[in-house]
Protein backbone atom coordinates (compact mmCIF):
# COMPACT_ATOMS: atom_id res chain seq x y z
CA UNK A 1 0.00 0.00 0.00
CA UNK A 2 1.33 3.64 -0.55
CA UNK A 3 0.57 7.10 -0.14
CA UNK A 4 0.79 9.19 -3.28
CA UNK A 5 1.23 13.57 -2.95
CA UNK A 6 0.02 16.02 -5.02
CA UNK A 7 2.54 18.99 -5.93
CA UNK A 8 2.62 21.97 -8.11
CA UNK A 9 5.87 23.09 -6.30
CA UNK A 10 4.48 25.59 -4.30
CA UNK A 11 4.88 26.44 -0.78
CA UNK A 12 1.57 25.04 0.14
CA UNK A 13 2.58 21.65 -1.73
CA UNK A 14 6.01 21.47 0.50
CA UNK A 15 3.64 21.64 3.27
CA UNK A 16 1.19 18.46 1.50
CA UNK A 17 4.39 16.85 1.38
CA UNK A 18 5.61 17.14 5.35
CA UNK A 19 2.02 15.76 5.55
CA UNK A 20 2.06 13.23 3.61
CA UNK A 21 5.89 12.18 4.66
CA UNK A 22 4.96 12.56 8.62
CA UNK A 23 1.65 10.46 8.08
CA UNK A 24 3.38 7.79 5.41
CA UNK A 25 6.01 6.85 8.75
CA UNK A 26 3.50 7.04 11.28
CA UNK A 27 0.91 4.59 9.45
CA UNK A 28 3.94 2.53 8.76
CA UNK A 29 3.16 2.94 4.87
CA UNK A 30 6.16 1.58 2.70
CA UNK A 31 6.04 3.77 -0.59
CA UNK A 32 5.23 7.45 -0.92
CA UNK A 33 4.63 9.20 -4.34
CA UNK A 34 5.63 12.61 -4.97
CA UNK A 35 3.93 13.73 -8.12
CA UNK A 36 3.72 16.36 -10.24
CA UNK A 37 1.41 16.78 -13.31
CA UNK A 38 2.17 18.50 -16.16
CA UNK A 39 -0.14 21.16 -18.26
CA UNK A 40 -1.71 19.46 -20.85
CA UNK A 41 -0.45 22.36 -23.33
CA UNK A 42 3.07 21.10 -23.16
CA UNK A 43 2.32 18.92 -25.66
CA UNK A 44 2.21 21.76 -28.26
CA UNK A 45 6.23 21.86 -27.64
CA UNK A 46 8.80 20.00 -29.59
CA UNK A 47 9.97 16.78 -28.00
CA UNK A 48 13.64 18.50 -26.86
CA UNK A 49 11.54 21.06 -25.01
CA UNK A 50 9.07 18.82 -23.59
CA UNK A 51 11.69 16.83 -22.46
CA UNK A 52 13.57 19.19 -20.88
CA UNK A 53 10.27 20.63 -18.83
CA UNK A 54 9.56 17.17 -17.60
CA UNK A 55 13.50 16.92 -17.09
CA UNK A 56 13.39 19.65 -14.75
CA UNK A 57 10.37 18.45 -12.68
CA UNK A 58 11.47 15.25 -11.99
CA UNK A 59 14.80 17.12 -10.56
CA UNK A 60 12.55 19.09 -8.52
CA UNK A 61 11.12 16.09 -7.23
CA UNK A 62 13.99 13.83 -6.77
CA UNK A 63 15.23 16.53 -4.02
CA UNK A 64 12.03 16.95 -2.56
CA UNK A 65 12.04 13.52 -2.17
CA UNK A 66 15.56 13.24 -0.89
CA UNK A 67 14.96 16.06 1.52
CA UNK A 68 12.00 14.61 2.88
CA UNK A 69 13.90 11.09 3.54
CA UNK A 70 16.45 12.83 5.00
CA UNK A 71 14.10 14.82 7.15
CA UNK A 72 12.17 11.38 8.24
CA UNK A 73 15.43 9.36 8.86
CA UNK A 74 13.14 5.94 8.25
CA UNK A 75 14.72 3.70 6.05
CA UNK A 76 11.39 1.41 5.48
CA UNK A 77 10.06 3.93 3.63
CA UNK A 78 10.62 4.68 -0.20
CA UNK A 79 9.79 8.13 -1.69
CA UNK A 80 9.47 7.98 -5.63
CA UNK A 81 9.01 10.75 -7.87
CA UNK A 82 7.08 10.82 -10.70
CA UNK A 83 5.88 13.34 -13.32
CA UNK A 84 2.51 12.72 -15.36
CA UNK A 85 0.73 14.76 -17.95
CA UNK A 86 -3.24 15.87 -18.40
CA UNK A 87 -5.90 17.24 -16.48
CA UNK A 88 -4.57 17.37 -12.64
CA UNK A 89 -7.08 15.79 -11.02
CA UNK A 90 -8.13 13.22 -13.29
CA UNK A 91 -4.97 12.06 -13.85
CA UNK A 92 -3.59 12.14 -10.52
CA UNK A 93 -6.44 10.24 -9.44
CA UNK A 94 -6.03 7.74 -11.74
CA UNK A 95 -2.47 7.34 -11.02
CA UNK A 96 -3.54 6.50 -7.14
CA UNK A 97 -5.98 3.90 -8.24
CA UNK A 98 -2.93 1.80 -10.12
CA UNK A 99 -0.42 2.45 -7.04
CA UNK A 100 -3.45 1.00 -5.03
CA UNK A 101 -3.20 4.08 -3.02
CA UNK A 102 -4.73 4.38 0.66
CA UNK A 103 -4.38 7.88 0.55
CA UNK A 104 -4.00 10.43 -1.67
CA UNK A 105 -2.37 14.30 0.02
CA UNK A 106 -2.76 17.57 -1.97
CA UNK A 107 -2.90 20.84 -1.12
CA UNK A 108 -5.35 24.24 -1.15
CA UNK A 109 -5.33 27.67 -0.23
CA UNK A 110 -8.98 27.61 -0.53
CA UNK A 111 -11.71 30.03 -1.10
CA UNK A 112 -12.72 31.40 2.16
CA UNK A 113 -11.82 35.45 1.55
CA UNK A 114 -14.56 35.16 -1.44
CA UNK A 115 -17.89 35.13 -0.65
CA UNK A 116 -18.79 34.00 -4.32
CA UNK A 117 -19.23 30.00 -4.46
CA UNK A 118 -16.74 29.57 -7.43
CA UNK A 119 -15.95 26.56 -9.21
CA UNK A 120 -13.95 24.22 -7.05
CA UNK A 121 -9.89 23.95 -7.42
CA UNK A 122 -8.28 20.86 -8.12
CA UNK A 123 -8.34 19.52 -4.94
CA UNK A 124 -11.94 20.10 -4.56
CA UNK A 125 -12.45 17.94 -7.83
CA UNK A 126 -10.27 15.38 -6.64
CA UNK A 127 -12.11 14.81 -3.29
CA UNK A 128 -15.57 14.92 -5.45
CA UNK A 129 -14.56 12.74 -7.54
CA UNK A 130 -11.83 10.02 -5.71
CA UNK A 131 -12.78 6.94 -5.24
CA UNK A 132 -10.43 6.33 -2.11
CA UNK A 133 -9.88 8.86 1.04
CA UNK A 134 -7.83 12.42 -0.16
CA UNK A 135 -6.60 14.92 2.43
CA UNK A 136 -6.78 18.81 1.49
CA UNK A 137 -4.24 20.08 3.89
CA UNK A 138 -4.35 24.07 4.56
CA UNK A 139 -2.15 23.93 7.58
CA UNK A 140 0.20 21.18 7.50
CA UNK A 141 1.42 22.10 11.20
CA UNK A 142 -0.51 20.06 13.84
CA UNK A 143 -1.20 16.85 11.35
CA UNK A 144 2.70 17.09 11.16
CA UNK A 145 3.51 17.63 14.76
CA UNK A 146 0.80 14.87 15.52
CA UNK A 147 2.62 12.54 13.11
CA UNK A 148 5.62 12.73 14.97
CA UNK A 149 4.42 11.89 17.98
CA UNK A 150 4.58 15.48 18.98
CA UNK A 151 0.90 16.36 20.18
CA UNK A 152 -2.61 14.79 20.19
CA UNK A 153 -4.86 15.40 16.84
CA UNK A 154 -7.96 17.70 17.49
CA UNK A 155 -10.26 15.75 14.81
CA UNK A 156 -13.67 16.57 13.75
CA UNK A 157 -15.60 13.84 12.75
CA UNK A 158 -18.85 14.48 10.87
CA UNK A 159 -21.69 12.28 10.93
CA UNK A 160 -25.09 11.09 10.12
CA UNK A 161 -27.40 8.38 9.38
CA UNK A 162 -26.50 7.28 6.08
CA UNK A 163 -24.14 4.77 4.65
CA UNK A 164 -21.75 7.77 3.50
CA UNK A 165 -20.34 8.26 7.02
CA UNK A 166 -19.24 4.40 7.41
CA UNK A 167 -16.19 4.58 5.91
CA UNK A 168 -15.06 8.03 7.69
CA UNK A 169 -15.40 6.11 11.35
CA UNK A 170 -13.34 3.16 10.04
CA UNK A 171 -10.61 6.16 8.81
CA UNK A 172 -10.29 7.73 12.38
CA UNK A 173 -10.82 4.26 14.20
CA UNK A 174 -7.13 3.47 12.00
CA UNK A 175 -5.91 6.97 13.13
CA UNK A 176 -6.37 6.75 16.34
CA UNK A 177 -4.82 2.95 16.80
CA UNK A 178 -1.76 4.84 15.86
CA UNK A 179 -1.53 8.02 17.89
CA UNK A 180 -3.63 9.97 20.29
CA UNK A 181 -6.43 11.39 18.49
CA UNK A 182 -9.07 13.64 20.65
CA UNK A 183 -12.03 13.06 18.45
CA UNK A 184 -15.47 15.56 18.41
CA UNK A 185 -18.50 13.74 16.67
CA UNK A 186 -20.78 16.75 15.01
CA UNK A 187 -23.89 16.24 13.66
CA UNK A 188 -25.85 19.40 12.32
CA UNK A 189 -29.65 18.66 12.80
CA UNK A 190 -32.64 20.81 11.61
CA UNK A 191 -35.53 20.61 13.78
CA UNK A 192 -37.70 22.24 11.39
CA UNK A 193 -37.27 19.30 9.50
CA UNK A 194 -39.31 15.89 9.55
CA UNK A 195 -38.15 13.63 11.69
CA UNK A 196 -35.14 15.69 13.43
CA UNK A 197 -35.04 17.17 16.48
CA UNK A 198 -38.49 16.87 19.31
CA UNK A 199 -40.15 15.12 16.77
CA UNK A 200 -37.44 12.26 16.15
CA UNK A 201 -38.71 11.27 19.24
CA UNK A 202 -42.22 12.40 19.91
CA UNK A 203 -41.53 14.87 22.42
CA UNK A 204 -43.70 17.67 22.77
CA UNK A 205 -42.64 21.21 21.42
CA UNK A 206 -41.43 23.13 24.19
CA UNK A 207 -39.05 25.66 22.19
CA UNK A 208 -38.41 27.63 18.83
CA UNK A 209 -37.02 25.83 16.43
CA UNK A 210 -34.33 27.90 16.97
CA UNK A 211 -33.48 27.01 20.07
CA UNK A 212 -32.16 23.75 21.42
CA UNK A 213 -34.16 20.69 23.35
CA UNK A 214 -32.06 19.52 25.72
CA UNK A 215 -33.96 16.73 26.22
CA UNK A 216 -34.02 15.91 22.68
CA UNK A 217 -30.50 16.20 22.29
CA UNK A 218 -29.30 14.52 25.27
CA UNK A 219 -31.17 11.64 23.36
CA UNK A 220 -29.68 12.44 19.93
CA UNK A 221 -26.19 12.55 21.80
CA UNK A 222 -27.19 8.54 22.72
CA UNK A 223 -27.50 7.82 19.47
CA UNK A 224 -24.94 9.09 17.92
CA UNK A 225 -22.38 7.27 20.46
CA UNK A 226 -24.31 4.10 19.28
CA UNK A 227 -23.77 5.35 15.99
CA UNK A 228 -19.84 5.68 15.90
CA UNK A 229 -19.37 2.82 18.51
CA UNK A 230 -16.19 2.39 19.91
CA UNK A 231 -13.73 3.93 18.26
CA UNK A 232 -10.71 2.16 20.28
CA UNK A 233 -7.01 3.57 19.92
CA UNK A 234 -6.32 6.70 22.47
CA UNK A 235 -7.99 10.03 23.05
CA UNK A 236 -11.23 11.68 24.42
CA UNK A 237 -14.33 11.23 22.56
CA UNK A 238 -16.63 13.83 22.62
CA UNK A 239 -20.32 14.18 20.74
CA UNK A 240 -21.70 18.00 20.08
CA UNK A 241 -25.11 18.23 17.91
CA UNK A 242 -25.03 21.20 16.54
CA UNK A 243 -28.59 23.31 15.85
CA UNK A 244 -29.12 24.85 12.77
CA UNK A 245 -30.77 26.62 10.24
CA UNK A 246 -29.48 26.54 6.38
CA UNK A 247 -26.82 24.79 4.65
CA UNK A 248 -25.64 22.17 6.57
CA UNK A 249 -21.93 22.43 5.61
CA UNK A 250 -21.91 26.35 6.97
CA UNK A 251 -22.75 25.00 10.51
CA UNK A 252 -20.40 22.17 10.40
CA UNK A 253 -17.77 24.57 10.05
CA UNK A 254 -19.22 26.45 12.51
CA UNK A 255 -18.69 23.71 14.62
CA UNK A 256 -14.93 22.67 13.91
CA UNK A 257 -14.22 26.85 14.40
CA UNK A 258 -14.97 26.75 18.50
CA UNK A 259 -13.48 23.34 18.97
CA UNK A 260 -10.52 24.49 17.16
CA UNK A 261 -10.56 21.55 14.99
CA UNK A 262 -7.04 20.52 13.57
CA UNK A 263 -9.24 18.72 11.03
CA UNK A 264 -12.46 17.44 9.78
CA UNK A 265 -12.99 14.00 8.42
CA UNK A 266 -15.97 13.17 6.39
CA UNK A 267 -17.62 10.84 4.06
CA UNK A 268 -19.55 12.04 0.44
CA UNK A 269 -22.53 10.71 -1.85
CA UNK A 270 -20.10 11.90 -4.87
CA UNK A 271 -22.58 14.48 -5.77
CA UNK A 272 -22.68 16.00 -9.44
CA UNK A 273 -23.88 19.02 -11.31
CA UNK A 274 -25.85 21.46 -9.46
CA UNK A 275 -26.45 19.38 -6.25
CA UNK A 276 -22.90 19.63 -5.66
CA UNK A 277 -23.32 23.30 -4.68
CA UNK A 278 -25.61 22.30 -1.73
CA UNK A 279 -23.40 19.38 -0.94
CA UNK A 280 -22.25 18.99 2.92
CA UNK A 281 -18.33 17.97 1.75
CA UNK A 282 -18.38 20.45 -0.93
CA UNK A 283 -18.94 23.31 0.96
CA UNK A 284 -17.05 22.18 3.74
CA UNK A 285 -13.77 21.83 1.30
CA UNK A 286 -14.41 25.14 0.12
CA UNK A 287 -14.58 27.10 2.89
CA UNK A 288 -12.75 25.15 5.50
CA UNK A 289 -10.02 27.10 7.32
CA UNK A 290 -8.63 23.85 8.21
CA UNK A 291 -7.70 20.69 6.72
CA UNK A 292 -10.11 18.50 5.46
CA UNK A 293 -9.91 14.46 4.64
CA UNK A 294 -13.02 13.03 2.59
CA UNK A 295 -12.86 9.31 2.70
CA UNK A 296 -15.45 7.98 0.39
CA UNK A 297 -17.63 5.05 0.65
CA UNK A 298 -17.32 2.20 -1.79
CA UNK A 299 -19.34 2.60 -4.68
CA UNK A 300 -19.76 -1.21 -5.67
CA UNK A 301 -19.91 -2.85 -2.52
CA UNK A 302 -21.01 -2.75 0.73
CA UNK A 303 -18.34 -2.61 3.35
CA UNK A 304 -18.08 -5.80 5.77
CA UNK A 305 -19.63 -5.58 8.86
CA UNK A 306 -16.88 -5.24 11.77
CA UNK A 307 -18.58 -7.60 14.51
CA UNK A 308 -22.16 -8.95 14.60
CA UNK A 309 -24.84 -6.06 16.51
CA UNK A 310 -26.12 -6.80 20.02
CA UNK A 311 -29.67 -6.83 20.02
CA UNK A 312 -29.78 -6.05 23.82
CA UNK A 313 -32.98 -3.85 23.68
CA UNK A 314 -36.42 -4.83 21.67
CA UNK A 315 -39.86 -3.00 21.14
CA UNK A 316 -42.65 -5.13 20.50
CA UNK A 317 -45.57 -3.28 18.98
CA UNK A 318 -49.06 -4.92 19.16
CA UNK A 319 -52.38 -3.66 19.10
CA UNK A 320 -53.41 -6.97 21.82
CA UNK A 321 -55.41 -8.81 18.95
CA UNK A 322 -54.74 -12.18 18.78
CA UNK A 323 -52.90 -11.55 15.72
CA UNK A 324 -50.40 -8.74 16.86
CA UNK A 325 -49.80 -10.40 20.18
CA UNK A 326 -48.29 -13.16 18.25
CA UNK A 327 -44.92 -11.34 17.65
CA UNK A 328 -44.49 -11.03 21.70
CA UNK A 329 -42.59 -14.19 21.69
CA UNK A 330 -40.25 -13.36 18.68
CA UNK A 331 -39.37 -10.12 20.75
CA UNK A 332 -38.34 -11.89 23.45
CA UNK A 333 -36.03 -14.40 21.02
CA UNK A 334 -33.88 -11.79 19.88
CA UNK A 335 -32.77 -10.57 23.17
CA UNK A 336 -32.65 -14.33 23.95
CA UNK A 337 -30.55 -15.20 27.21
CA UNK A 338 -27.90 -12.57 26.76
CA UNK A 339 -30.12 -10.11 28.95
CA UNK A 340 -31.80 -7.42 27.97
CA UNK A 341 -34.83 -5.26 28.06
CA UNK A 342 -38.56 -5.89 26.01
CA UNK A 343 -40.88 -3.12 25.74
CA UNK A 344 -44.42 -4.09 24.98
CA UNK A 345 -45.97 -1.16 23.50
CA UNK A 346 -49.40 -0.14 23.08
CA UNK A 347 -50.81 2.57 20.87
CA UNK A 348 -54.49 3.32 22.30
CA UNK A 349 -56.90 2.89 20.17
CA UNK A 350 -60.61 5.15 19.97
CA UNK A 351 -62.80 2.02 21.43
CA UNK A 352 -60.71 1.41 24.59
CA UNK A 353 -60.89 4.73 25.94
CA UNK A 354 -62.60 3.81 28.71
CA UNK A 355 -59.98 1.46 29.72
CA UNK A 356 -57.12 2.86 32.51
CA UNK A 357 -53.46 2.93 31.31
CA UNK A 358 -53.22 0.49 33.87
CA UNK A 359 -55.61 -1.72 32.60
CA UNK A 360 -53.83 -1.99 29.58
CA UNK A 361 -50.09 -2.24 30.98
CA UNK A 362 -51.47 -5.06 32.59
CA UNK A 363 -52.75 -7.02 29.60
CA UNK A 364 -49.57 -6.78 28.14
CA UNK A 365 -47.89 -7.75 30.70
CA UNK A 366 -49.76 -11.01 30.41
CA UNK A 367 -48.36 -11.55 27.22
CA UNK A 368 -45.08 -12.43 28.42
CA UNK A 369 -43.89 -16.00 27.72
CA UNK A 370 -44.36 -18.37 30.06
CA UNK A 371 -41.50 -20.14 29.59
CA UNK A 372 -38.51 -19.05 27.66
CA UNK A 373 -37.63 -15.77 29.30
CA UNK A 374 -34.10 -15.69 31.14
CA UNK A 375 -34.18 -13.62 34.95
CA UNK A 376 -32.32 -11.22 32.53
CA UNK A 377 -34.24 -10.48 30.41
CA UNK A 378 -36.42 -7.32 31.76
CA UNK A 379 -40.09 -6.25 30.82
CA UNK A 380 -41.24 -2.62 30.59
CA UNK A 381 -44.80 -1.66 29.28
CA UNK A 382 -45.93 1.71 27.63
CA UNK A 383 -49.34 2.29 26.54
CA UNK A 384 -49.27 5.96 24.31
CA UNK A 385 -52.36 8.20 22.58
CA UNK A 386 -51.99 8.57 19.14
CA UNK A 387 -53.97 9.41 15.99
CA UNK A 388 -50.82 7.56 13.83
CA UNK A 389 -50.19 4.34 15.28
CA UNK A 390 -46.76 3.82 13.03
CA UNK A 391 -44.93 6.91 13.62
CA UNK A 392 -45.97 6.63 17.38
CA UNK A 393 -44.30 3.24 16.92
CA UNK A 394 -41.41 4.52 15.13
CA UNK A 395 -41.19 7.53 17.94
CA UNK A 396 -41.12 5.01 21.06
CA UNK A 397 -38.32 3.06 18.87
CA UNK A 398 -35.84 6.36 18.94
CA UNK A 399 -36.96 7.39 22.63
CA UNK A 400 -36.44 4.83 24.01
CA UNK A 401 -33.19 3.77 22.02
CA UNK A 402 -34.27 0.46 20.95
CA UNK A 403 -31.83 -1.86 18.87
CA UNK A 404 -34.79 -3.44 16.57
CA UNK A 405 -38.15 -3.27 16.59
CA UNK A 406 -40.90 -6.22 16.12
CA UNK A 407 -44.66 -6.62 14.68
CA UNK A 408 -46.63 -8.75 13.12
CA UNK A 409 -48.38 -8.03 10.17
CA UNK A 410 -52.00 -8.95 8.88
CA UNK A 411 -50.47 -9.80 5.46
CA UNK A 412 -53.56 -7.60 3.51
CA UNK A 413 -53.03 -7.82 0.16
CA UNK A 414 -55.04 -5.89 -2.73
CA UNK A 415 -57.98 -3.45 -1.95
CA UNK A 416 -58.47 -4.27 1.17
CA UNK A 417 -55.11 -3.83 1.96
CA UNK A 418 -55.33 -0.13 -0.19
CA UNK A 419 -58.54 0.47 2.49
CA UNK A 420 -57.65 -0.04 5.35
CA UNK A 421 -53.85 0.43 5.25
CA UNK A 422 -50.74 -1.38 6.70
CA UNK A 423 -49.02 -0.21 9.96
CA UNK A 424 -46.48 -2.55 9.89
CA UNK A 425 -46.13 -1.24 6.48
CA UNK A 426 -45.86 2.02 7.34
CA UNK A 427 -43.26 0.89 10.27
CA UNK A 428 -40.81 -0.79 7.88
CA UNK A 429 -41.02 2.68 5.71
CA UNK A 430 -40.73 4.91 8.34
CA UNK A 431 -38.61 3.48 10.94
CA UNK A 432 -34.54 3.75 10.89
CA UNK A 433 -33.84 0.92 12.80
CA UNK A 434 -34.06 -3.16 12.32
CA UNK A 435 -37.93 -4.15 12.11
CA UNK A 436 -39.01 -8.25 12.35
CA UNK A 437 -42.14 -8.52 10.78
CA UNK A 438 -44.16 -11.45 11.85
CA UNK A 439 -45.79 -12.77 9.11
CA UNK A 440 -49.43 -14.18 9.99
CA UNK A 441 -49.59 -18.50 9.47
CA UNK A 442 -51.87 -19.25 7.13
CA UNK A 443 -55.66 -20.46 7.40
Amino acid sequence: MSIVCGTDFSERSRSAIAVAGALASRLKVTELWLVHVLDPATRSLDSAAHEAVRTAALKRLAEEAARLAAELGDTSLRVHPAVLLGSTSDTLLEFSEQKQAQLVVVSSEGHRASSVYRVGGTSERLAQAARLPVLVVRDGGPLEAWAKGERPLRLLLAVDWSRSCEAAIRWVKALRASSPVDVVVGYVYNSGFPGEGPARYGLPWRYPIVERDPEAEALLIRDLRARIGELGGQGDVVVRPQLGVGRLGDHLLELAEAERADLIVMGTHHRRGLARLSSVAAVTLHHSRTAVAIVPAPETALLAPEEVPSIRRVLVATDLSPHANSAVPFGYALVSERGGEVYLFHVRGKDEQAKSEIDLAAQLRSLVPLRGVPPSVVTRTEVVQHRDAAKAICQAAERLGVDALCIASHGRAGIERAALGSVAEAVMRESRRPVLVVRPLPA
